[in-house]
Order: structure tokens, then sequence, then C-alpha cells
């Protein structure tokens, strides 16, 4: 067995060749050729793919930033406007209470223009009445004397003093 490892040994160093003229060496050469001369336009879209990927992610993330902020704005308007909304409220609360003052106030002052007005109507009626009831006193009363003076007169004058009475006013008459 030992001759046969010699034998095999003697084999290949017979054949033995100078590296460059082996046809292994060229392919491989070719190889690493084809790969370097490949890598530089792989290389350069690789990184015009990555560029562009990278270009798109900033300039969603610019976009997201100003949303961002547009939105903290937003949230700044509606919290303010949140914050005004107690003021307005109060505003529009205070501005019907004087509305409603005013209209109480007019409607008070008009009420009392009509009492007074219903007052002095009834004032005046009152003192219609009054009136009426004096003048309709002051004829009872003219008719009562009249009456009480005829039998007063009647009891105490005689027939002459009654045709002394006629004949005196007869006279005052003609003198007018």
């Amino acid at each position: 067995m030992n001759n046969a490892v010699q034998s095999a040994v003697a084999e290949v160093e017979m054949h033995e060749e100078v590296f460059y003229q082996s046809a292994e060496f060229w392919v491989g050469i070719a190889f690493v050729l084809i790969v370097v001369l490949l890598l530089k336009p792989v290389t350069r879209v690789f990184s015009g793919l990555i560029t562009k990927r990278i270009s798109r992610i900033k300039n969603e993330l610019e976009e997201a930033e100003n949303l961002k902020l547009e939105a903290q704005k937003l949230y700044a308007d509606y919290e303010r406007k949140f914050a005004e909304t107690d003021k307005e409220i109060a505003r529009i609360v205070a501005e019907r209470e004087n509305i409603i003052n005013e209209t109480k106030e007019k409607k008070i002052a008009e009420l009392n223009i009509f009492l007074q007005r219903k007052q002095n109507e009834a004032d005046s009626r009152i003192e219609q009445e009054f009136e009426q009831a004096g003048k309709e006193l002051n004829a009872l009363i003219g008719n009562r004397t009249i009456e009480i003076l005829k039998q007063a007169i009647s009891l105490k004058l005689t027939k002459a003093d009654y045709s002394r009475l006629i004949d005196d006013s007869i006279n005052n008459i003609k003198n007018i």
C-alpha cells in the first residue's frame, strides 16, 4: 500500500504545471474580473435605489413633522377656543340678562304709565261722580228747602203779605 501512495504522488508531481497555464486559473481570473466590472454598476444601482429610498423616507418624515406641527396648532386653537367658550357663555348670559332687565324695566314703565292713566281715569270718574252726587244732593237740598220754605211761608204769611211779595217781585222784574 505504501507503494501505491508513492506511485500516486509521483504521478501528481509529473502532471504539475505552472499555475497560469491551467484553465482553472483563467476561469477564476475571468470570474474575479466580471465580478469587479459588474460590481461598480450594481453598486451604483443599489446606491441609487438606497438614495431614493432615503430621500422618500426623509420626505415622509418632513411631511409627518409638518402634519404634527399643524395638528399641534389645531389642538392649541381648539384649546384656546375651549377656554374662550366659558368667557363667551358668560358674555352671552350677561348680554341676555341685560336684555331681560331692559325689557323688564320697559314693561314696568309701560305698566306704570298704564296704571297712572287708569288711576287718572278712575280719579276723574270719582270726581265726576262726586260732582254728580253734589249736584244731585244740591238739587235735593234745594227742592227740600223750597218745600220747607213753602210750608214755613204758607204758615207764617198772610194773604196781604203774599200779595205784597208778588207785587214786589213784579216791580223788580220791571226794573231789570
